[in-house]
């Protein structure tokens, strides 16, 4: 997500330049629009704010919270030979020390796996989310016939008028609501 925002922080940042100083490449400054239309979007507001957002952090919650327990299950298994370990002879206790050992490399294991597959899912989940607001406001602003559209980020100044966040927001939600299964609305 961080390279998406620096990658989105300089285009905008180019795009504004070459807009504003008619330098526009591979056109020419005569195709530049002599009075182009520019709107700004908060995409942190918008993808926090989008029904879809909401939705897969409750599901990567979910799996999270399964995770938790079957560790929790895991560690528990681990306090119950180690609590048998007291009441073993020697030879027994060498045989339960290395059942120990096992376990503990086994929960060691799945607590790398488990963080780098919630890692990997809340990675997927946040890129598709984004690049489904980049379509939307992509097909916004061409419905609409803006120019330039720029993340909030990359706007020192801008009078309120341009920011056009909250209808962003309101077509997502909207298609969201459309697609997704009545409980998940």
């Amino acid at each position: 997500m961080r390279s998406f925002r620096i990658h989105l922080l300089f285009s905008a940042m180019v795009s504004l330049t070459c807009l504003l100083t008619g330098a526009w490449p591979a056109w020419g400054a005569d195709s530049v629009p002599s009075a182009a239309r520019i709107g700004v979007v908060n995409v942190d507001r918008v993808f926090k704010e989008y029904k879809a957002t909401q939705s897969k952090e409750k599901e990567l919650e979910k799996v999270s919270t399964g995770k938790v327990e079957e560790r929790e299950k895991m560690v528990s298994e681990i306090r119950n030979l180690r609590d048998e370990l007291a009441l073993l002879n020697e030879e027994n206790r060498a045989k339960q020390r290395q059942a120990i050992e096992e376990k503990l490399r086994q929960l060691a294991l799945f607590d790398q796996q488990a963080k780098e597959s919630l890692r990997d899912q809340k990675e997927q989940a946040v890129d598709g989310l984004l690049k489904e607001i980049e379509q939307v406001v992509t097909s916004f602003a061409k419905e609409r016939g803006y120019d330039l559209i720029l993340s909030n980020r990359a706007v020192l100044y801008g009078v309120e008028t341009v920011d056009l966040t909250n209808e962003v927001i309101s077509i997502l939600n909207q298609r969201y609501a459309k697609a997704a299964p009545s409980g998940e609305r």
